[in-house]
């Protein structure tokens, strides 16, 4: 999603008041065929029509070559450099330990400063010049400027910093592989959670029916461009809960601004990509009790010092900025599934190749390290890759930290 994107805070019919619509980017209605399930269940992908099909299916035995255009400057670049650096760890360990049945892992990174255009010329020259095996980045609107040109030339996109449902309709989009959870997922964890908060039965019937098709009837529309003007418009409805589509880096302004107009909703949740620890610290006491969709571990927590996965990730990420920032774990995980996917392609009957690469991306039930227990990174032919659940998680004010606010709710 651009810096330019606007973003939402949607209240529903008080006392039941929230909104499930995220912060998706677009839609698309263009199918081009190019990817279907096998007999046997299976994705397969036509490579008829790429630039050069005799890339996409020739062994990759000297070096993975990613291309990566991300925000290294501009507003987001704090954010993107937590991330960033949780990547490059998991990705020096992989190499460290042979890389994948001993090819290494290269990665590039041009700076697009989030911007569209700039992402674009990223593009160009990561497939046209450095000619990469694979492509990433951070946003939606970097995706989205990349996409046609990676569709093209039949690179796939690998576990891009991105939550637009646009490109998680397979048929239109094979080569995409998107990280971030979609919209229709969170909403249906949203959905619920926020009726689990609902103890008068008749309201939590009404709340189902009205959240048919990831939405609910909406009684006002706040763009948060403006932090206080959108609190206080909420706080004049009477709104009780309020959904913020919230883009990371400019979560917590909005629940500083809350406390600036004395409005305190009785549920705020927000989308999972609000989970920069920093933005809720700086929000101070407004912050309090925001609860997010979470599915990675807190590697802070004392009872987990003992795991060997979160003892593991400590040792990758020794000397990172903010280790236990789930910023800096994203990253780690992107790389975590990077990884895995290829170890999975490596061992087909193709080989290491682009187009093993993409099949092993849509045919995953993966137990990341990171994931919470009783969550899977899942993909098939059918389902668009992502979590298969999430836990709901509130921030305490005081203890500057997220706390475990509900169960496990799967998706699927």
């Amino acid at each position: 999603m651009t810096a330019t994107t606007r973003r939402l805070l949607r209240a529903a019919l008080v006392p039941v008041a929230a909104s499930l619509v995220l912060s998706a980017c677009g839609s698309s209605d263009d199918s081009n065929d190019s990817s279907a399930a096998s007999a046997d269940g299976s994705f397969s992908v036509s490579t008829d029509d790429c630039t050069d099909p005799s890339v996409v299916t020739k062994k990759i035995t000297d070096t993975i070559s990613l291309g990566y255009s991300a925000p290294l400057s501009g507003p987001v670049a704090g954010v993107a450099e937590l991330a960033i650096e949780g990547y490059k760890a998991r990705i020096a360990e992989a190499n460290a330990a042979g890389g994948i049945d001993g090819v290494k892992i290269d990665i590039k990174y041009l700076d697009d400063a989030f911007q569209p255009d700039k992402a674009k010329a990223n593009a160009t020259q990561f497939i046209e010049k450095d000619k990469v095996d694979l492509l990433s980045t951070f946003g939606s609107g970097p995706l989205g400027a990349m996409a046609d040109d990676a569709a093209a030339a039949c690179v796939p996109f690998m576990y891009p910093s991105s939550s637009d449902d646009t490109y998680r309709k397979i048929e239109d989009y094979p080569w995409i592989v998107e990280y971030l959870p979609s919209a229709s997922s969170e909403t249906d964890f949203l959905v619920k959670y926020i009726q689990s908060k609902v103890t008068n039965p008749a309201e939590a019937d009404a709340f189902e029916a009205s959240a048919k098709a990831a939405g609910l009837t909406i009684t006002k529309v706040a763009d948060d461009t403006d932090p206080t003007a959108a609190a206080t418009t909420l706080k004049s409805a009477g709104v009780d809960v309020v959904y913020h589509a919230g883009v990371v880096g400019s979560c917590g302004a909005f629940d500083g601004a809350r406390e600036r107009v004395d409005y305190h909703p009785t549920l705020v949740v927000a989308a999972s990509n609000c989970a920069d620890a920093t933005e809720y610290v700086s929000a101070g006491a407004g912050s309090d009790g925001v609860t997010i969709a979470k599915y990675l571990e807190d590697t802070s927590d004392p009872a987990l010092a003992t795991n060997p996965n979160v003892v593991n990730y400590h040792k990758v990420v020794a000397g990172v900025k903010d280790p236990d920032n789930t910023v800096t774990q994203s990253g780690y995980m992107q790389a975590d599934l990077l990884v895995n996917t290829l170890t999975q392609a490596a061992k087909s009957s193709s080989g290491l190749t682009r187009e093993s690469i993409i099949q092993a991306a849509r045919d995953q039930d993966y137990d990341s390290p990171l994931l919470i227990d009783g969550i899977t990174w899942k993909a098939t032919a059918t389902r668009p890759a992502g979590v298969s659940g999430f836990q709901a998680v509130a921030w305490n004010a005081k203890e500057k930290k997220f706390v475990v606010s509900g169960d496990v709710i799967a998706i699927d």
